[in-house]
């Protein structure tokens, strides 16, 4: 999972969220149509979006881990685990400067 749309697929077909507006709303702490104008794509989105993400699978994985089948769970866990590095990615590259970038790019 590497852009917003795999970790909304994930929610969508585990019924935490309906919608892509529903996603936008209570997932990332935007307007209905945030997704819609991304794309899904991380580097489109705010940092304080994908933080509050992050956060919010945290919570999710938490009660998943309780409440439901060890296979949802999981796939919470990823979405969680996802979110959590797209947010330090997407991060690094905006406010880390190139020579002290921990990101390694292979060819």
């Amino acid at each position: 999972m590497n852009t917003l749309t795999d970790i909304y697929e994930v929610l969508k077909a585990d019924g935490w969220v309906t919608s892509q507006s529903d996603f936008s709303l209570n997932w990332l702490g935007r307007s209905a149509h945030y997704m819609a104008q991304t794309g899904g794509n991380p580097e489109k989105c705010s940092l304080t979006s994908l933080k509050l993400l992050a956060s919010r699978l945290e919570l999710a994985t938490m009660q998943a881990k309780n409440h439901s089948s060890r296979a949802s769970y999981r796939r919470i866990r990823s979405a969680f685990v996802a979110a959590t590095t797209i947010h330090n990615g997407v991060y690094e590259l905006r406010h880390v400067p190139p020579y002290y970038r921990v990101t390694a790019l292979f060819d």
